[in-house]
């Protein structure tokens, strides 16, 4: 494993440092939940062909579109491990354009229909956007002030589930009840929920688990983040894998990339590179065949924890923008 630890590691520095060349005014919240869709796909990043991406994207989509807003680079980096770009982005905007008859317009909803134009065709669009609504709206009823728009993306994922509507939302308020006894961030624990949610088993023994591994960090002298870095962990938790061996994996690759520019007092802080490294960890063991399709639980849960990721940071890059306004 150590070679491959190594590996991703550098892959995902040079990834990032390759699209901060194309995408020069974003945070670097974005530059790593970028690189790492490169990461995930295996594919080296590429500056030219992220900048023509960003082109395709800033060209065609309408005025003041969310995707070419905060989720641009992402959105591009996407486009850029596709097979054909241009086909890929029109794929995009006709799903965008199902998901707007059913949910309110915004960078979360962009973000989603990145998703669908990956797994689906515009046939079963039309049906995932429809349950993906209900859904919604049934989690609004449990949670009617801490339920948003971000939550859009968790019920378009919940609805690729073979689980009923009632069975992924009972599923989703055992773990999100179980899970505020150890965790304060009610949101943060909304979008773990929903995660936990759509895999097999008890709700007690999934929470059991990701608590067990979170302490885990913390005996291995590591302070895991109580808030948007616990969707990836909710990632790494769902691996069938062995608890300690996911961990150690993770705590290996933040040691690497620990003292890598771009991590310090004054960047990115050790939570979040903490995070980074499960974000990687997720990449090390996810079973590329099964994550394409999406046919297993496990499999759709890392992909919903990797988008969740994405989401905060879109969170983290808006907030740090407005800050400086």
């Amino acid at each position: 494993m150590k070679s491959t630890i190594n590996q991703i590691t550098k892959d995902f520095i040079e990834n990032r440092d390759t699209i901060k060349k194309a995408a020069k005014l974003d945070s670097s919240y974005i530059y790593a939940v970028a690189a790492n869709v490169f990461c995930s796909a295996g594919v080296k990043a590429d500056a030219d062909k992220l900048a023509k991406c960003k082109k395709i994207i800033k060209k065609n989509a309408g005025f003041a579109s969310y995707l070419k807003g905060v989720i641009i680079t992402p959105f591009a980096a996407k486009l850029c491990v596709s097979a054909d770009p241009e086909t890929q982005f029109e794929k995009v905007m006709a799903m965008y354009g199902i998901l707007k008859k059913h949910f309110r317009r915004s960078e979360y909803l962009a973000l989603l229909a990145t998703l669908l134009a990956e797994k689906a065709t515009e046939e079963e669009a039309e049906r995932i956007a429809a349950r993906g609504r209900a859904l919604y709206d049934m989690m609004k009823m449990e949670h009617p002030i801490l339920t948003s728009t971000e939550d859009n993306i968790m019920a378009g994922f919940m609805a690729f589930s073979e689980k009923s509507d009632q069975q992924l939302i009972d599923a989703a308020e055992k773990c999100y009840y179980l899970l505020r006894k150890k965790f304060s961030d009610k949101n943060a624990v909304q979008t773990v929920s929903h995660i936990l949610a759509m895999t097999d088993g008890a709700p007690e023994e999934k929470v059991d688990r990701l608590i067990r591994m979170f302490d885990m960090f913390a005996v291995a002298e590591r302070k895991y983040g109580k808030h948007y870095e616990l969707s990836t962990l909710a990632a790494i938790s769902v691996i069938e894998a062995d608890e300690k061996e996911l961990v150690d994996t993770t705590v290996a690759i933040d040691g690497l990339l620990d003292g890598q520019k771009g991590y310090g007092a004054l960047s990115l802080d050790k939570k979040t590179r903490l995070m980074h490294a499960a974000m990687l960890t997720a990449d090390l063991y996810e079973d590329t065949d099964k994550t394409q399709a999406a046919v297993s639980a496990s499999a759709l849960a890392i992909i919903a924890a990797q988008e969740a990721a994405m989401m905060a940071a879109i969170v983290a890059a808006s907030a740090a923008a407005n800050s400086t306004n």
